[in-house]
């Protein structure tokens, strides 16, 4: 069957990734090929619902990419450039650093390192909502807890397996992940995360903080019976970042209180979307950073700043959704999602056993690549009509399906987030992923647990 030929083009994408290639260039080219290969079978009706052919097939290859990328732009692509916006201006006028100082201070009582090791992966957890940037979080955090860290006697090695998942959840409306899982599902992204991730969120997070302090005593353990030491931690600072106000720590729990605020959780009559958020808690900051500075031209100035961040955005994610959508649509032109509908509903595939094809294949991209958003934006188009297939909801896939996606992405030796704080540690990548890797295990097993128990 033509369907068929979709593997080698996938397994060809996947090994263009893995060495490094541009991501969105190698999902681009096997979308075209696969769409090539769908139309000389015969299916010519490869283009995205509500458009119109150009009249030719040669030039509806490239119309899909234009249609796909207005759709995208015009919704999940500029709340994410939005999101990446606020987050870049947090960072530059040195909100998120306040809130990390203040988080932290209460770890500084702890006398045991692993304690504090559990209870750091939590407090990442937490602020990875408001700092969505894993390496810049996972960064932030060792600056912050550094004296604390070396007073009780983290290791090195330890203490970089820790910080390097402390984004594995992307939760919040800020991950761009999660609002794609809520365009998904068909929800808005507060509603996602207040009624679906909570809901799963806090059992994954307890279980990976207990991993954490038994492997990281283990590994340290059997280290010191070895007679491997470690060099210092380094510890660097991002030297353009200003000295903040400890209450410019409110600034990046804004967004967040508005949308739960103003969303459907409540009964108030007013609604607010993330982009609206977005920008009303910039103006915020802006205002609070002119009161502080008393420098009216140069905070008129850092809106260059929401700017180009809202442009890196674009770069690295939006464009990598538009492309992720284009190789969907060559998946689906050549037919190879009813193939594997028709394989699962004819092996009698239930909820599990289909949750699990989708995990895996999600884990192995983002494991191989390094790429959460490469993982998930890829196949989570798949999870509707999957969901349809096995009678359940869409949440009931789309969610562990995004959750893995950062899970494995927390383990891998190629993410960026493993390399700098191996970097950070003077260890290896493989090191910091093999002492990571058994906390990530037990917290995929419990996210699919409870998607079964709950959604």
């Amino acid at each position: 069957m033509v369907s068929y030929l979709a593997i080698p083009v996938v397994i060809a994408t996947g090994y263009s990734i893995v060495k490094k290639y541009n991501t969105q260039a190698a999902l681009f080219a096997a979308g075209i090929i696969m769409m090539m290969i769908g139309a000389m079978n015969g299916n010519v009706d490869f283009l995205p619902k509500n458009t119109a052919s150009s009249g030719a097939v040669v030039f509806d290859f490239f119309l899909v990419i234009k249609a796909l990328s207005s759709s995208t732009l015009a919704n999940l692509g500029l709340i994410i450039m939005a999101v990446g916006g606020f987050s870049k201006y947090m960072g530059h006028i040195g909100a998120a650093n306040a809130m990390v100082q203040i988080a932290t201070r209460p770890l500084s009582v702890f006398k045991s390192p692993y304690v504090v090791l559990a209870l750091t992966y939590i407090l990442g957890q937490i602020l990875n909502i408001f700092i969505p940037s894993a390496v810049g979080l996972a960064m932030l955090l060792l600056v912050a807890l550094y004296p604390v860290l070396v007073r009780i006697g983290c290791t090195p090695a330890s203490t970089a397996a820790v910080l390097a998942t402390t984004a594995c959840l992307d939760l919040g409306p800020g991950s761009g992940n999660s609002n794609r899982a809520a365009e998904v599902i068909g929800i808005d992204a507060a509603n996602y995360f207040a009624a679906n991730q909570m809901i799963i969120a806090p059992v994954v997070m307890i279980v990976i903080a207990v991993l954490h302090f038994v492997c990281q005593r283990y590994f340290d353990k059997k280290d010191a019976e070895a007679g491997i030491q470690y060099d210092e931690l380094q510890v660097t600072s991002d030297s353009e970042e200003r000295k903040a106000p400890l209450w410019f720590a409110l600034l990046p729990v804004t967004p967040l209180a508005i949308l739960l605020l103003f969303s459907d959780l409540t009964d108030l009559n007013i609604k607010v979307d993330v982009v609206t958020a977005m920008f009303f808690s910039l103006f915020v900051a802006m205002v609070a950073d002119m009161i502080v500075s008393k420098d009216i031209r140069a905070v008129a100035a850092s809106l260059k700043v929401y700017l180009e961040g809202m442009g890196n955005v674009f770069a690295s994610v939006v464009s990598l959704i538009i492309a992720a959508n284009t190789f969907v649509n060559g998946l689906k032109a050549i037919g190879f999602i009813d193939t594997l509908l028709g394989a699962g509903t004819g092996l009698g595939f239930g909820y599990m056993a289909m949750l699990v094809v989708l995990v895996t294949i999600i884990g192995l991209t983002a494991l191989l690549s390094g790429s959460g958003n490469a993982a998930f934006f890829s196949f989570s188009p798949l999870a509707p009509e999957v969901a349809t297939t096995v009678g359940v909801s869409t949440a009931a896939l789309a969610l562990p399906m995004q959750l893995s996606a950062g899970i494995f992405r927390s383990f891998s030796p190629v993410a960026g987030v493993v390399i700098a704080c191996a970097g950070a540690a003077n260890v290896s990548p493989i090191t910091v992923a093999k002492r990571a890797a058994i906390p990530m295990v037990g917290g995929l097993i419990t996210l699919l647990i409870m998607s079964a128990i709950t959604l």
